[in-house]
């Protein structure tokens, strides 16, 4: 028997499935790591990169922000090897999250009205402490978005934004560390889009 779980955390949104009957582990120290009930970090387990689907809805002008964003990490942390790679751009399929083992991005015209303030919001799906998909959402409909290598002051820069959202597809959570990449705002014309040594730091507890 399972048991099913759903936390909403301002801009990430964890899925949670544990084993009933599980022989509890000793917890671990956080790193800002997302944990499950026994406090263990979630994290992919599976071979490395993760596997990400640009849906259809995400516009080509934003693929060169998606790129930078990931290089932060396979350049300032991968060690050699990718943490995280794009396999398709304009994937087909139904504009919503499906859990079906394919981490998508979306690109959403609407929003939920009653969180107008969100930019994006990624959803984690894990068993016991492996995160096993992860689909993230960015709000079009409140928010303009700066998709190129230059500052620009009237957009939220989507470069930046990429680089905290793929944090919480890792596994991390938000934090107030002075540095990161993981708090919980992004003002727009702000540029965010070095992983900060804490961040760095964190993913060393768990790649």
């Amino acid at each position: 028997m399972r048991l099913r779980t759903t936390i909403i955390m301002s801009g990430i949104t964890v899925l949670l499935f544990v084993a009933a009957c599980s022989r509890p582990l000793p917890p671990q120290e956080s790193c800002n790591f997302v944990q499950n009930p026994e406090l263990q970090r979630v994290s992919w387990k599976s071979p490395l990169p993760v596997k990400l689907f640009l849906h259809k809805s995400v516009p080509a002008a934003a693929y060169d922000a998606f790129d930078r964003a990931i290089s932060e990490f396979n350049t300032n942390f991968g060690h050699g090897r990718e943490l995280l790679k794009i396999v398709a751009r304009g994937a087909d399929g139904p504009l919503n999250p499906q859990k079906d083992g394919y981490s998508m991005i979306y690109w959403y015209d609407t929003w939920d009205p009653t969180r107008h303030t969100e930019q994006a919001r990624t959803t984690i799906y894990w068993a016991g402490s492996e995160i096993f998909e992860a689909d993230m959402r960015i709000n079009a409909h409140d928010f303009t978005y700066n998709f190129d290598d230059i500052q620009n002051f009237s957009d939220v820069d989507l470069n930046s934004l990429l680089v905290h959202e793929l944090g919480h597809v890792l596994g991390l959570a938000h934090t107030v560390a002075a540095g990161s990449a993981m708090h919980a705002t992004l003002d727009v014309g702000q540029i965010r889009r070095k992983l900060g040594t804490v961040d760095l730091n964190d993913l060393k507890c768990e790649y």
